[in-house]
This record gives structure tokens, sequence and C-alpha cells, in this order.
């Protein structure tokens, strides 16, 4: 059984309409046999639900790095052009909370995809200065 670190925020960088969490969870799972080295994350959220897709205790390739992956739950937000974004965060966040709580985990064990490989992920959160106000809402659940 792996020690869970840290929670990982990831957006999905689909902006089709249609991209939202039960079309994320129809892929992950269509490639879930496919050659290794396909992507893999633990929850998708967008505004109306959160799919899980891997049990917490396993082993995702979502963060670009090692370490990262084997201490980390992925979290993917919907991006998706028909979807509600700051509801997105707002589910987000409130899974993001449940789950610090479910590990004993703090707040400042939340971290972005770009803090293990740098990759400018989460993108819209990111590019609007929006990772404190994110921060912010899963106190707020807390």
């Amino acid at each position: 059984k792996r020690e869970i670190r840290y929670l990982v925020i990831h957006e999905t960088d689909n902006t089709g309409t249609g991209a939202n969490a039960a079309a994320h969870n129809s892929f992950i799972h269509q490639n879930a046999n496919a050659e290794e080295g396909i992507v893999s994350w633990h929850y998708t959220v967008d505004d109306h639900q959160i799919y899980q897709h891997l049990p917490d205790n396993e082993e995702a390739w979502h963060s670009g790095d090692r370490e990262g992956n084997h201490s980390s739950i992925g979290i993917e937000l919907c991006v998706n052009a028909d979807g509600n974004f700051d509801q997105t965060m707002e589910n987000a966040a409130k899974l993001t909370a449940f789950l610090l709580k479910e590990y004993d985990l703090t707040i400042d064990d939340v971290k972005q995809h770009y803090d293990f490989n740098g990759k400018d992920c989460p993108l819209i959160i990111r590019q609007e200065g929006r990772w404190d106000e994110f921060l912010g809402m899963v106190q707020q659940n807390l």
C-alpha cells in the first residue's frame, strides 16, 4: 500500500463541447489496456459530477514525475466549452477538501502538476492567477 502525500491538481486541456467528466471517464476506461505509458489519473471533475477512475491507493501516471505518481492522487478539472468552470473549481475544491481530511493532509499538500515537472498545468488556473482562490475554496470546505 502506498503512502498518499499529495493531491495534484490538473486541467484536462480539452475545451471541446461535451468533454465533461463522463467523456473523460469513457476515454480512460477505453484505453485502460493500451500500451504502457498511457496517462491515467484518479478523479475527473466537471460542473455536475465527479468520476473516480482508479482506487486512491493505486498508482496513476499523471504528474510527469515518478515520485509524484507514486505518492499522489491526480485530480483533473474539465475545461469543456459547454461547462461552467467556476462550478467545476468549486466541485474540485470540495473533493480536494474531502481527500485532505481522508488522508490527514494539509493545504500545503495540494500541488499543481507544474510543481512536479514544470508543465503549465493547471493552465487556466495558472494563467488567470486563480491558484490562491482555489486553495481558499478548499479551505472553506475543510
